[in-house]
């Protein structure tokens, strides 16, 4: 092999390499009977389509009344077709995740690596208020800055919502 082909394919291996992009994950921890889940299936509809080509998006159910049934009409009402639903009646992606509340969205790479924790947006500023001012869209700010390659800076937007009741005894 010559010289010039040896460096053609070391340049086209490491340029390959350095192109390679993250697949990214949003995990949205849902539940059918949170008003605040309920308003939030619009701006997340928006959202997933936006990155729809860029990031993976899941729907979790993690209470013990959700089923398939419930979760896709659930789906259908806030127009969250293209999310991916996980029942997680064993609350072992809730733990893994470490989310407390619905809704909270977690972004990861494909290793499982969490590089953002929060909420949806700013809407509800606590339970059952909202606000009627300007909304600051975090999931959707944070997904930018990942996709340009950037960190999202901590602390994270603490989420207002349900509280996730997990069984003491799992």
């Amino acid at each position: 092999m010559t010289k010039t082909v040896f460096a053609i394919l070391v340049f086209l291996a490491m340029h390959a390499h350095s192109t390679a992009q993250k697949v990214w994950h949003v995990y949205v921890f849902v539940a059918e009977e949170c008003p605040v889940c309920n308003y939030m299936g619009k701006p997340l509809s928006t959202i997933a389509t936006k990155y729809q080509d860029r990031v993976e998006f899941h729907a979790v159910f993690p209470f013990k009344n959700s089923n398939y049934k419930t979760s896709q009409l659930f789906k259908e009402q806030y127009e969250m077709l293209t999310f991916e639903t996980l029942l997680d009646k064993d609350h072992r992606i809730t733990k893994q995740l470490g989310a407390s509340v619905t809704p909270e969205a977690v972004i990861t790479d494909d290793t499982g690596a969490v590089y953002y924790r929060g909420r949806i947006n700013s809407a509800y500023y606590a339970p059952g208020k909202m606000k009627h001012s300007a909304v600051k869209n975090d999931l959707d700010e944070a997904l930018a800055i990942l996709l340009s390659g950037g960190t999202v800076p901590k602390p994270w937007p603490t989420p207002v919502g349900c509280y996730i009741t997990m069984d003491a005894s799992r």
